[in-house]
C-alpha cells in the first residue's frame, strides 16, 4: 500500500505540470485594466490582445508566433514508427548476435573437452559403419587434436 506521502508527491507533480502547460490570455476590459484568464477574452473586451502569453515556456506570445510551426501529427507519427521499426532491426540483429556468441560458447567448451580427453592418452572408442566399437589409432587422435586446436583457435575468444 502506498503512504500518503508518495500519493501527495505524485498528485503535486500532475498539477505542477497542468498549471506549466496552461495558457493565458492577456486582455484590456471596458474600465481599462488589464485582465488575464485562462479562457479568451469576451467579445466586447476594449483593447482586447489576440496574443496568447504561454507560462512556464520563457516566451512572449509574439516569439512563440514567430517562432517556426512544428511537425504535424502524420509527421511526428512516421519518425516514432521509423524509430520504433529502428529499434527493432537493433534488438534482432543484438539477439541473434548473442544467439551466435552463446553457439561459439558452447562449441568452445565441448571442443576443449574433446581436445583434453584426445591429449590423455586415454583409449578413445568410435563407432564404425557396422555399429562396432573400435579404439582410434594414433595417427587418428593425432589429426583429431589438430583439427580441436583449429576449432579452438576461431571460436574461442581467449
Amino acid at each position: 500500500m502506498k503512504s500518503p506521502i508518495q500519493l501527495f508527491i505524485a498528485l503535486a507533480i500532475l498539477l505542477a505540470t497542468a498549471t506549466v502547460a496552461a495558457q493565458v490570455y492577456k486582455w484590456v476590459d471596458k474600465d481599462g485594466k488589464v485582465q488575464y484568464t485562462d479562457t479568451p477574452p469576451p467579445p466586447g473586451a476594449a483593447k482586447a490582445d489576440p496574443k496568447k502569453v504561454e507560462t512556464g515556456t520563457g516566451t512572449s506570445g509574439e516569439a512563440a508566433a514567430a517562432a517556426p510551426a512544428g511537425k504535424t501529427l502524420q509527421e511526428r507519427a512516421k519518425d516514432f514508427d521509423k524509430r520504433r521499426s529502428n529499434e527493432a532491426d537493433k534488438a534482432k540483429k543484438d539477439a541473434e548476435a548473442e544467439k551466435i556468441a552463446k553457439n561459439n560458447e558452447d562449441v568452445c567448451r565441448q571442443t576443449r573437452a574433446s581436445l583434453f580427453d584426445l591429449e590423455t592418452g586415454r583409449p578413445i572408442y568410435r563407432f564404425n559403419e557396422k555399429g562396432e566399437r573400435e579404439i582410434v589409432g594414433e595417427e587418428q587422435r593425432q589429426a583429431d587434436m589438430a583439427k580441436a586446436r583449429e576449432l579452438i583457435a576461431a571460436t574461442c575468444k581467449s
